[in-house]
Order: C-alpha cells, then structure tokens, then sequence
C-alpha cells in the first residue's frame, strides 16, 4: 500500500509540474490529433475529484470535530486526500488540452481553467501538509472552505461553458421566467423558435462554446452563421445548412443535434423549417400570418388566445349573465367553462349610455366590448374605464374625438384598441403609450392616420399602430377580408365580424357553399348572426380594383349536451387508444394539427361513439367534424352511420351518408359531415364513423389503410 502511494504522489507531483510548464507555454502549444484525444476524456474524468474532494472535505473536517477515530483518520483521510490530488490534475491537464481546440473562447475559459488549477494545486497541498494542517483546526476548517468554494466555482463556470449561461441558477432566475406569451402578441422567432434554439442548440453553440465557431445566443449571431456559412437560404432546395443538418440520419456524425442530446420533435423541425420558408424575420408577429398558414395552425396549439387564457377571476352568477342580454347586447362566455366575458352592441339606433352602465356588476369579468359602430362617446370612456380586466376594445367608427381617451389608462390589460373611423389626431393618442400591455393599436380611417405618426410610434414602443392602406390611385388586387370570429362553435347566436383595411371596401358573403360575387351576393353590415351549422365565404370588392380572393371559416352550432360518451371499441392505436370519448364533446375544436391532442385517429376498423341521455331530447341532425390530410393518409370517412334507440343493443339505424371520396392528392382541410333526418327522441345515440379499408391506387400509400380523424360531433 505505501509503495502505491508513493507512485501516486510522485505522480501528482510530476503532473503539477507538468501542468505549471503547459500553463507558461500555453500559447505556443499545437497538439496531434491523438493528444487530442486524451483531452476529451476531461469530461470523463472530471467528476472523480470532484467527489472525493467533496469526501475529504466531511472526513477531515467531521472525523476532527469528533475526535472519536484517531487510528482511522489518518488511514482513511490520506487515501482520500492522495487520490483526490492524482485525478484533480489529471483531469486539469486533460481540460487544458481541451481548451486548444477550435470553438472555445479563451477569454471565457480563463476563470473555468484557473479554478480547476487551483483545485489541483489545493489538493496536492493538502495532502502534502496534511499532518500540519490537522493540528491547526481552524486551519483545516479554512482549507475545507476554501475546497468547498473553489469546487461549486469550477463545476458552476464548466457547467456554463457545457450547457450555456447561468446554467445552474436558470430555473429560479427571474428572467428566465417569461410571463406566458398569448396568441396575439407572439413573436415567431422569439417565442416559438428562440426558445427552441435555447432548449436543443445553445449548450453547443454559445459564447463559451462555439462548435463550428457558431453562436446561437441571438439573431444577430445566428445571421452571422459558423466556419461553413450562413445557416440558412430560403432560395436553396433544402433551405440551406441547417435543415440539411437537422434532417440527416441520426447515426450520421454531422447530424444536429449529435447523438445523445435531446432531439427536435416533428413539429420543432416544422416550425424552422416553415420560419425560414417564410423569410427568416425576427420581428414578424403569429397573428399576421394568412389564417391558412403552417405557422399559425402549429402556433395555435402552443399560445393561448384572449379567449382561451387562463382567468384567474371569479365568474359571473349565470343569472345576472342572462339578465343582461337582450335584442341589442351579447353578453356570452369566451368558452365553455371560461369566466371571461365577451360584450358586443348592435343596433345604433336604440344605444344609450346608460347600457354599458348596466353591465358594472359584471366588470371584473368582461374581457373583450365590441361598440363597432355605436355612437358611444368620449363621455362613455369613464365608464368603460371600470372594466379593469379588459383585453380586446373596440371603438371603431364611433362618435369618439379623443378627449377622454386619458381614462383608458386605467385598462392595464389592454391588448388590442381599434380607434378606426373615428375623430382622434395623433396628440389625443399621446396618453394611451403608458398603457403597459397594448401590442395593438388601430387607427385607420381617422385623422390621426394622416399625421406625423413618426414621433408617436417611439412613444409606443411594444405596441403596433396600424393605419390601414389608402392607395386610392393605385390599382391592385385586394386582399382577403379578415374574419375576426376566433370561435368555431357556436353556443349561441353571434355575430359575423368581419373587416378590412382598405377603406371604401364592400364585402360580400354567401353561406350556400358558393364563392361571393360583387352583384347578387348580400353585403356585409355587421348585423349577420351565426347561428348554426355554416360555412361562410367572404370576398371584398371595390371600384377600379381586382376583387379579392375568397376567404371562409366553417361553424358548428352546439346544440344539445351530451350526458354520457364512450367508444364502443378503443382505437387500436397510439395515442389514440388511451384518450376518452370526452374528447368529442368538449366543444374545443381542433386545427390542421391533428397532434394537437384535439383529435381522435381510428384506422383498420370504425369509430363507435355510444350517447346517452339522462332525459332523451329531440333530435335532427348529427354533425361529425373530420379533418382530411390526403398525403397523411388521412382521409373522408368511408361512411357515416347514425342509430338510435332507447337500449344500447335495441338500436334502428336512421340515417347513413357515404362521403366523396378525393380522386388525387390535395392540401389539407377540414370539413363538418351533416346528417339530417326525422326527428328522434331516444335515450341512446350512436354515431359509427368507418375508415376507408384501403387507400385508393393512385395514392402513394395504396396499399395502407386509410386514416379519419374526428374532433367533435354536434347534436342539433
């Protein structure tokens, strides 16, 4: 054992030497690639003294303090010491030859690598004067200290250097913990690919360790690309390097990420790719994308929207909800469940100040007023003022001028203010910048649209001012109307909110299934309610320009509550198999992301949704929402059977349909399939929606069974 011990200290002598010579010439080291080699194991090696250290440093300072092992301590503490001093410099000799290679910024390996070298030389010391500094016991007890401090130092800045900044402390940093992002305010890179950058990309890439001498810390340095270029080109067939790298086999070695870090998900992968399709900004916000967009629908299922935020105030009693409705005031709940309220006017004509009065009692619950074309006046603001949890007002094209906009500061909420068609001048809109969450403010139609809004937009500076578009001697194709209606199921009556930047624009709708035209089409008047199943097409026209294209949104009126929902037979599949038939009646429609966790897949046999009602109601109409993705072998239904009856096994069928079916490939969509028929009253309904048994033989997967996907079915 002595023999050992000393081959060990001569050793750790001989490396402390070593490692003093190295460290004086350190800048005139070149290194083989097989000493190389040796320095990779640094991380190997490196949590031997680490542990040992943090033993000796309970051993020494505990068997002294107890004076009870005067034989052991020598024997145990020695070993301990001796070995702590051997791997402590080999692992210091291994991280500086480390240290050489491309990638590491010296300048931030400087505290890394003196700490680690102080460990070395402390735990050589210590062993070397061990006896000494056990007679001294405030000496060992500041060694100890010392030891403790030099090792969460140099584990803390490695980890930095590894894993990124702050590594340790992130959790808990305060500005680490962004509040929650919301649909209407999210950035695409900074909410939805930065934080992906963050999580799979940034322990490889930062300012202390730039593999490929890439930083991925911020755009700018992103934009700046490694040693093999810019990381992306939206004019290439594979949009540049970084996707190319993300999309090579898993065991290739130029795979990003490597082998043994945490892997991008399919949609991480999409949400890049389509970010650096569409251009690659940093500034473009999710809400102005096309509805249609890949990246709104995959940012649809990561942000909540003003509608579907979390609430944490209480909701208001149903009963004085219901009170305050009437043939010109909505007043209806965001969601089912949700405490937010939603208020719409119409009907200008018979508005009195006094009926917004009306709605105090429910203030703290009222999150989005629309008085779109109400003569509501800046003597109205008062009262409007009171709505304190207030996110989305609309005052457009009211008898606003602008002097009592000051009240509005009360509105901390506040996200979005449309002031379109009214009388404010850009000075009146002064008072509204201390308002600490608006990211929206509209503006168009107004005086203040054609002012100097320069010196105003630096006032606002997280908010957006949106002015719309004159253009009135340019001839251009319009754009499509914008339809505002977030909700697809409707619980009630609401009504069609549509609008357009253009002014002067007339837009027209049909809900007949055909595209609008600029004759016989009804004209949009803000007083269309949607009040069941439809789908409705709108296109804005106007003289001496190209109509637009058709835009359209589907809604489904959910009229009866389900009591009871089961499947007859799970899906054979995962997920699929471990979700419940609840999901089918929860009213929350799903999008073109049929991962969303909103959709229930069945392939191989059919979908057998079994409904019971505790007191049987009188039924017309069964409509199942499917979802379609041809090239994701996703498919219309083959058939849908309806079958009722007031005992499970006693069922009559009474209405089945066989769907179209695609005859080549075609984007995604979704659609409502709705089975009419004479009116049932039973206790049980069931609805078998049945997959295609094999794809057709033009399609590229002919040989699969085809896919449905159902999100919801309504009773009607």
């Amino acid at each position: 054992m002595q023999r050992w011990k000393t081959i060990l200290y001569n050793a750790s002598f001989t490396f402390n030497c070593m490692l003093v010579f190295l460290l004086i010439f350190e800048s005139r080291l070149s290194l083989p690639a097989w000493i190389q080699t040796v320095g990779r194991m640094h991380p190997l090696l490196l949590h031997f003294p680490i542990v040992l250290l943090v033993l000796c440093i309970f051993w020494e300072v505990f068997s002294s303090l107890k004076n009870s092992l005067p034989n052991q301590q020598p024997t145990i503490g020695d070993t301990l010491l001796l070995l702590t001093s051997f791997t402590a410099v080999v692992s210091a000799l291994m991280g500086l030859l480390l240290s050489k290679e491309a990638g590491y910024a010296q300048e931030v390996l400087a505290l890394h690598k003196w700490s680690g070298v102080a460990v070395s030389f402390l735990s050589f010391a210590w062993y070397t004067f061990r006896h000494t500094i056990r007679h001294v016991k405030i000496v060992g007890i500041l060694t100890a200290t010392a030891a403790v401090f030099l090792v969460i130092v140099t584990g803390h800045l490695g980890a930095n250097i590894t894993h990124g900044e702050n590594f340790l402390l992130a959790p808990v940093s305060k500005d680490k913990q962004a509040p929650p992002v919301l649909f209407e305010d999210a950035i695409i890179y900074a909410n939805m690919v930065q934080p992906i950058f963050m999580a799979k990309c940034i322990s490889c890439h930062n300012d202390k360790k730039a593999k490929g001498e890439l930083v991925m810390e911020t755009f700018a340095k992103l934009l700046k690309g490694g040693k093999d270029g810019a990381l992306w080109d939206s004019t290439h067939k594979d949009l540049g390097l970084l996707m190319s790298r993300l999309h090579l086999p898993l065991d290739n070695k130029k795979h990003m990420p490597p082998t043994g870090k945490p892997q991008l998900t399919e949609d991480e992968v999409a949400i890049i790719y389509h970010w650096i399709r569409s251009g690659a900004s940093d500034t473009v916000k999710v809400a102005q994308l096309p509805t249609t967009d890949t990246l709104r629908t995959l940012a649809s299922s990561i942000f909540n929207t003003i509608e579907t935020d979390d609430y944490a105030f209480k909701p208001a009693d149903e009963s004085k909800i219901k009170a305050l409705r009437n043939n010109y005031r909505f007043v209806t709940p965001f969601a089912l469940g949700s405490p937010a309220l939603s208020v719409e006017f119409f009907g200008a004509a018979q508005f009195k100040s006094e009926q917004l009065k009306e709605l105090l009692p429910v203030k703290e619950q009222v999150v989005s007023l629309n008085l779109n074309k109400i003569p509501a006046t800046d003597a109205d603001l008062a009262t409007i003022a009171q709505f304190i949890n207030l996110r989305k007002l609309n005052l457009s094209f009211t008898n606003i001028k602008g002097s009592g906009l000051a009240a509005l500061n009360s509105l901390k909420e506040l996200k979005i203010l449309s002031l379109s068609g009214t009388g404010v001048h850009a000075d009146n809109l002064t008072v509204l910048a201390a308002l600490p969450k608006l990211t929206q403010l509209i503006i168009w139609s107004t005086p203040a649209q054609s002012q100097q809004l320069s010196a105003l937009q630096k006032q606002f500076k997280n908010t957006r001012i949106e002015t719309g578009f004159t253009g009135d001697t340019i001839i251009i194709k319009l754009t499509a109307p914008i339809i505002e209606n977030e909700e697809q199921v409707v619980l009630q009556p609401v009504l069609l909110i549509l609008k357009h930047y253009v002014k002067g624009v007339t837009i027209r709708y049909t809900t007949d299934g055909t595209a609008p035209d600029s004759l016989l089409s009804p004209v949009y008047k803000g007083d269309f309610l949607v009040d069941k199943n439809m789908t409705v097409k709108v296109k804005a026209f106007k003289q001496g320009w190209i109509s637009s294209e058709v835009e359209e949104q589907t809604f489904y009126k959910a009229g009866y509550k389900i009591d009871s929902i089961r499947f007859v037979q799970p899906s054979p599949d995962m997920p699929y198999k471990t979700m419940s038939a609840a999901i089918l009646a929860d009213t929350q429609k799903g999008d073109q992301n049929f991962r969303s966790g909103k959709w229930i897949g069945y392939r191989g046999i059919p979908m057998q949704a079994m409904m019971y009602f505790e007191i049987p109601q009188s039924i017309t109409s069964v409509t199942v929402s499917s979802l379609i993705d041809i090239g994701g072998f996703i498919m219309p239904p083959q058939q849908i059977e309806v079958w009722a009856g007031n005992h499970p096994a006693k069922l009559r069928l009474i209405k089945k349909i066989n769907p179209e079916q695609p005859l080549k490939n075609a984007p995604g969509y979704m659609k409502g399939y709705e089975l009419n028929f004479h009116t049932v009253k039973e206790k049980y309904l069931k609805v078998v929606v049945m997959p295609v048994a094999k794809l057709p033989v033009w399609h590229k997967g002919k040989a699969d069974k085809g896919w449905i996907f159902v999100d919801e079915i309504f009773l009607n």
